[in-house]
């Protein structure tokens, strides 16, 4: 999903993190993801980030338990 939009070099790990993360949520029900990567050179960051960040929300509102939302930390741009 994040690795289909143009403009994403990589997923990357941070201080040890993972590179994708998802967590569901009871009170109040729902879903968050978070996803960290690398943005090609090139490409604007806010406009990838946005994008990326439609795309995991749209993909990760299957089977969700409530709204989904989504956040993209850029770590780098890669050359």
């Amino acid at each position: 999903m994040a690795m289909g939009v143009p403009g994403v070099a990589r997923l990357t790990a941070v201080l040890g993190s993972r590179p994708l993360k998802v967590e569901d949520h009871a009170d109040p029900p729902g879903r968050h993801i978070e996803v960290h990567l690398a943005v090609a050179s090139g490409h604007h960051p806010l406009e990838v980030a946005r994008a990326v960040r439609t795309a995991v929300a749209d993909a990760a509102a299957t089977g969700a338990p409530g709204p989904v939302t989504a956040a993209v930390l850029i770590t780098e741009t890669a050359a």
